[in-house]
């Protein structure tokens, strides 16, 4: 007892009832779902930022941390420092000083000294030598005085 259409009497009823269905407004409008969708997104984003920053700051920890303790700097025999005090202790009488030392001590004293004169008076202090013939009216150059410097 089947019809044309191949239904069954159960299976039309079936049909019937369906048909009378309405469907439901949504609880979930498409706009949140977006939205969330949005949000996860950028969740993901700033955590892989924040990782990275992690991982950077340990990166620094690390390096910071194992760094060695700072060495003492060595210096060359020749330094000014090591020249003062090569020129001999207070209790040191001048005959114990080699001459070489004395010879060099003396030339840093006149440097000092001729340092300190310009620094108050100009460079109008420093000594004119034979090859360099400058009147006092003539500004001096840079030249003028590299040449007065090397004659010294």
């Amino acid at each position: 007892m089947q019809n044309a259409d191949g239904l069954t009497p159960m299976d039309r009823e079936l049909e019937a009832a369906l048909g009378g269905l309405r469907i439901a407004p949504g609880a979930i409008s498409r706009d949140r779902v977006m939205f969330d969708a949005g949000r996860a997104s950028a969740r993901r984003r700033s955590r892989l930022w924040q990782g990275s920053a992690a991982v950077l700051a340990l990166a620094l920890l690390v390096s910071i941390a194992s760094r060695p303790a700072p060495t003492e700097p060595e210096y060359a025999p020749e330094t000014v420092a090591r020249q003062q005090t090569n020129t001999g202790p207070v209790g040191q009488s001048a005959d114990s000083i080699e001459p070489y030392d004395l010879e060099r001590a003396e030339a840093f004293r006149q440097y000092i000294r001729m340092r300190r004169a310009i620094l108050e008076r100009g460079v109008e202090v420093i000594p004119t030598s034979d090859g360099i013939r400058t009147s006092p009216a003539e500004p001096l150059t840079r030249e003028n005085i590299d040449e007065l410097l090397s004659s010294t």
